[in-house]
Order: structure tokens, then C-alpha cells, then sequence
């Protein structure tokens, strides 16, 4: 959910920025920030799954 979120807002921002809607010079940290933030988010959620297959074949190896 975290991740779609922020997909999103980086989408938003990102048409604030092309449109021209405000200076980029405003919106650019922010988008910055965002893309930031999701490329945390993801690593963690890849992190999470490939921790949980681990655990999955140790159990199938027992």
C-alpha cells in the first residue's frame, strides 16, 4: 500500500513538474524525496520476500 502511494504522489509530481503548475524548484525536492522513499519501500519489500522464501526452504529442507 506504502509503495502504490508513493508511486502515485511521484506520478502527480511529476505532472505538476511537466505542466509547469508551479517552478520546478519547488517541487523538485519533493519529488526527489518520494522517489527516495520508494526506492526504500521496495528494497524492504523485496528484502521481506526473499527472507520469508529462505525461511520457506529451511522449513522444507527439515
Amino acid at each position: 500500500m506504502v509503495e502504490e502511494e508513493l508511486d502515485e504522489t511521484s506520478h502527480w509530481l511529476d505532472i505538476i513538474i511537466r505542466s509547469e503548475i508551479l517552478p520546478p524548484t519547488r517541487i523538485h525536492s519533493l519529488y526527489q524525496e518520494c522517489c527516495e522513499l520508494l526506492s526504500i519501500i521496495v528494497k524492504s519489500i523485496l528484502t521481506v520476500k526473499n527472507r520469508m522464501k529462505m525461511e520457506e526452504i529451511e522449513k522444507l529442507k527439515k
